[in-house]
């Protein structure tokens, strides 16, 4: 199965996203994707009632799916899956002392699956990446991909490719992030096993090739989720 990243950098305006977004779209069907998964808040902390509208129209004419994070109503921090859905909405609104965050914005529910080509992804944004509970709930629920949109600030960009493999390697998934160009921190894809596959850091794709063999194969030989003992930790 065949996806792409979008590693883009934030717009202003609508009407300058979309010119910058059209062309990876064409380039990442040309190239044979199912689908592109963009970074998180494409255009900052504005919302934009016609932004999801364009998405859906623009995923539809190129008949390949397209996921992006922006703002929605509420404010909630949303990554929505074009052109029919599902929408997440962050769970973990980012909140540290003394930097730009999700300050005003309501958290997300809970976890929200995709499924496409009979397979099932976890969806996430940015700052879930800090809470593996998150993930491992995916992984008991069957997801053999996440999906992860990022605006991950590039001052702590080692920190996002330990998380990024970590989460991806404790759950034996594969792991798409997404990352705003803009912000120094590369767009990553992981392996099951926490192997890096591909790092894009200019403004463009990068195409992942998600070998489900292996996957299935890497989970039957070291089955780590059935290896779990919780009745030796839990804390209740």
């Amino acid at each position: 199965m065949r996806l792409a990243l979008g590693h883009i950098a934030k717009r202003e305006s609508l009407s300058e996203f979309l010119q910058a977004l059209t062309p990876l779209v064409r380039q990442a069907r040309e190239e044979g994707a199912l689908a592109l998964l963009l970074p998180e808040l494409v255009l900052g902390r504005q919302g934009h009632e016609e932004l999801p509208r364009a998405l859906e129209a623009l995923a539809g004419e190129n008949r390949m799916a397209v996921l992006a994070g922006y703002l929605a109503p509420g404010p909630r921090n949303r990554l929505g899956v074009f052109p029919q859905g599902p929408f997440y909405d962050k769970v973990h609104p980012f909140l540290a002392q003394g930097e730009e965050g999700d300050e005003g914005v309501e958290p997300g529910e809970g976890p929200v699956t995709w499924e496409l080509g009979g397979r099932r992804f976890g969806l996430a944004l940015c700052y879930d990446l800090d809470f593996p509970e998150l993930f491992r709930s995916y992984a008991l629920m069957g997801v053999e991909a996440f999906l992860v949109g990022s605006a991950w600030p590039g001052e702590y960009q080692e920190l996002l490719s330990v998380l990024a493999r970590a989460r991806a390697a404790e759950n034996q998934a594969y792991l798409l992030l997404a990352n705003r160009a803009d912000t120094g921190s590369p767009s990553l894809a992981v392996a099951p096993d926490g192997r890096l596959l591909a790092s894009r850091r200019e403004e463009g794709l990068a195409v992942v090739d998600l070998d489900l063999g292996f996957l299935e194969e890497y989970r039957a030989r070291y089955p780590i989720l059935r290896h779990r003992r919780i009745g030796a930790y839990r804390l209740w």
